[in-house]
């Protein structure tokens, strides 16, 4: 590790890191671990006061320590220690109350090891005091956390790797992430590993499920990562430390690799690792314990070896391509000048469309490419394609082609290289040079469709051809077949109302991360992860019965304004645990659903009462209401019922049951502008049709105001209908 560039970045003297980053120079037993993470750990104290002590010189005491996008301040402190808030005095006196690890036993190597990390969150915190790190490296924001709440919770994600150390092989290194990738994992890298992987080109960031951590203490923002898990989905209060143990046992699954010398720094972050439920696969020779530390010296089977040592379950299989393939990929950007060829987008004829034929018409496993391939086109076409997806089984329903047929998007998604956007006849796909290079084709799209609607829906699909059109009189003449059915699908779905069905849905996926939530899904309110809509949630039953989505006969109607009936209650009650008397599916005010912590968006009354704000993840500046998203998700998640707050899906925003029994849509008052665009036309219709057609105007962004009395200034001006109604709390 390069100390001087360390110093430089940190604001230290080179010298007082010489000790903390010296390393290992062979075995070490139990007794030299905990003995090197007992020195690390007071030395890396050591140079937080340092830090601490300058940090008050330039920006005094009073400045607030605290990392951007979280509703934790510093993480680690805020669950472990209980402490919600602190200042450079504050972290002054804290890491001077700190008592020194001894180095005799398992607790004294922990009590080093939890030291350590709170003096490198300390560290890393004022690293943000003094500027915050360039790009996407460091803190991993609570909006990222969130958005890999419903993969972590389904096990499309089944753990977290970090890379730690060097392995002196860069290709090695390349196969070591290709792999981690393939089985869906998460993965997180720091110090010289970082570097050695900038230096071989492998592609780092949030939209790669990669995330770049940094230098020296920046490997505590990997713990931070974990603990926060405990706090957005179930529930873990500051200061639980009982709590937040026992949910780290179970969840989130971390793995941490470590390669080559070990620092004393590292046998500190080692012990902090384990305090967390991590496993440590290192290449030194260390003390074997299972399910927490082993030595592996061939570094290909280390993630292997961590998996089986944390009990982790991976449900990926791989698939025959010439590219790498996870969920990794999903967020993956191929850009117009590294595109090959590009479909869709309105820029070419493109469609695709999944149904079930009879038995006769489906050949398993068969793809078929009309027209042209990939290699038959030139750089930078924009060619016609029609994707067509022929399945059967005898129990496939027809409620049931449109579910498997969405799931097109994350399928293809997965590919690196591959990007997909939107669906039916509105989809848009970039095949990258890249991609290209590496051999991938057209018939790999098939490939990757059978391979993986097989994998998912393999109960009742038993057979699966694919077709691949892009000679463009075939795309138009099957585009006329497949507008046909879209439209059949239409007048079906528009039929499906709440009072048109006698059953809801649960969806308890989430249960898994927070134990006491439960989302109630019904035609006209789809889960509040926005994945999981009424016709998901019977397909899903009818492939697992014993599964997350079970039916809930409504029973005798408590209330029809507020989306209140015995049988929901029934349910809620008994899977909360009890915590959960009851619910209305249309009230926001009158025990709203609870919430788990992948919402998309959250709605909140305004200060005054008379109206809402929607807020969405991706949202990071202040809101009306005075907080952030961040904040409000912390306040509300873990399975939480919170009147006046709640998260939902963004799709439910145009439904007829938003918080009907407050009014409605007629109720938002403020939207950040990038929702509120995406939602124009959809909002417009709806004022339109509820007799305010002037609604969407009334709505203020960011751009208009980010505070209270600017938006009650701003409804005023513009006599926003929610004026008129009587106030959300009376």
């Amino acid at each position: 590790m390069d100390t001087k560039h360390i110093a430089l970045t940190y604001g230290v003297d080179a010298s007082s890191l010489d000790n903390v980053l010296s390393a290992d120079s062979g075995p070490t037993d139990a007794a030299a671990l905990i003995a090197a993470a007992s020195e690390g750990s007071g030395e890396i104290v050591a140079i937080a006061k340092k830090i601490v002590s300058e940090a008050k010189r330039k920006h005094g005491g009073d400045a607030e320590l605290a990392f951007p996008e979280t509703a934790y301040g510093l993480p680690l402190l805020y669950g472990w220690k209980g402490i919600t808030n602190i200042t450079v005095d504050g972290a002054a006196s804290f890491l001077n109350g700190l008592n020194a690890a001894g180095a005799a036993t398992i607790d004294d190597g922990l009590a080093a090891g939890e030291n350590a990390m709170y003096a490198a969150e300390i560290i890393e915190a004022v690293r943000y005091l003094d500027r915050r790190p360039d790009g996407e490296e460091g803190f991993i924001p609570d909006r990222i956390i969130r958005e890999l709440g419903l993969p972590f919770v389904d096990e499309t994600i089944p753990g977290a790797v970090v890379f730690l150390g060097r392995t002196g092989n860069g290709p090695e290194l390349r196969k070591m992430v290709r792999n981690c990738q393939s089985k869906g994992m998460v993965s997180l890298a720091s110090g010289d590993c970082l570097g050695q992987m900038r230096e071989n080109g492998i592609a780092l960031g949030w939209s790669r499920m990669f995330y770049p951590l940094g230098n020296f203490t920046a490997t505590v923002h990997a713990l931070n990562f974990a603990a926060r898990a405990a706090y957005s989905f179930g529930s873990v209060g500051e200061g639980e430390r009982e709590r937040l143990s026992a949910y780290l046992k179970k969840r989130p699954k971390i793995v941490v690799i470590h390669m080559g010398p070990l620092t004393k720094l590292d046998a500190a972050f080692a012990f902090a690792a384990l305090l967390h439920s991590a496993v440590v696969i290192t290449d030194r020779d260390v003390p074997n314990i299972s399910g927490a530390l082993r030595t592996c010296k061939e570094h290909l089977d280390m993630l292997q070896v961590g998996i089986e040592e944390r009990g982790i379950t991976v449900k990926l299989e791989p698939i025959d391509l010439p590219v790498a393939y996870g969920p990794a990929f999903e967020g993956e950007t191929v850009r117009r000048p590294n595109t090959y060829v590009e479909a869709g987008g309105t820029k070419s004829e493109s469609f695709e469309l999944l149904v079930k034929r009879d038995e006769r018409s489906v050949e398993d496993g068969k793809v078929t490419v009309i027209g042209k391939d990939i290699d038959g086109f030139a750089k930078g076409d924009t060619i016609p394609l029609g994707m067509l997806v022929h399945v059967y089984g005898k129990d496939v329903q027809s409620d049931l082609e449109p579910v498997i047929e969405r799931n097109i998007h994350h399928f293809l998604n997965y590919a690196e290289g591959v990007w997909h956007a939107g669906q039916r006849d509105s989809n848009w796909i970039r095949i990258s040079d890249a991609a290209k290079e590496s051999g991938f084709r057209l018939e790999h799209l098939g490939k990757i469709l059978i391979h993986k609607i097989k994998e998912a829906f393999g109960k009742v699909v038993t057979r699966i051809q694919v077709t691949i059109v892009t000679d463009p009189a075939e795309v138009s003449e099957r585009h006329k077949d497949a507008l046909e059915v879209y439209k059949a699908r239409d007048e079906r779905i528009r039929g499906l109302t709440d009072d048109s069905v006698d059953v809801f849905y649960t969806c308890t996926m989430c249960q898994s991360f927070a134990p006491d939530h439960v989302c109630i899904v019904a035609p006209e309110r789809l889960g509040l992860c926005g994945a999981i809509n009424w016709l998901d949630a019977k397909a899903s039953n009818e492939l697992s019965p014993n599964g997350p989505n079970a039916p809930v006969a409504k029973g005798s109607v408590l209330s029809a304004a507020k989306g209140e009936w015995a049988g929901t209650n029934d349910i809620v009650r008994a899977q909360s645990h009890g915590n959960v008397e009851r619910m209305c599916m249309y009230s926001l005010m009158d025990s709203p659903m609870t919430s788990c912590g992948c919402f998309e968006v959250i709605v909140a009354m305004t200060v005054d009462m008379q109206a809402v704000v929607l807020v969405d993840r991706d949202h990071t500046g202040m809101t009306p209401v005075g907080m952030k998203f961040s904040t409000l998700a912390g306040s509300i998640g873990g399975g939480r019922q919170t009147p006046g707050f709640m998260g939902i899906g963004r799709k439910y925003i145009t439904s007829d049951k938003f918080i009907a029994a407050e009014g409605g849509i007629a109720r938002i008052a403020w939207m950040p502008k990038r929702l509120k665009e995406a939602f124009a036309d959809d909002i417009k219709k709806i004022a339109a049709n509820i007799g305010i057609p002037d609604l969407y105007e009334k709505i203020a962004d960011e751009t208009v105001t980010e505070d209270a009395e600017g938006l009650i200034a701003w409804m005023s001006e513009k006599e926003h209908p929610a004026l008129s109604m009587p106030p959300l709390i009376e």
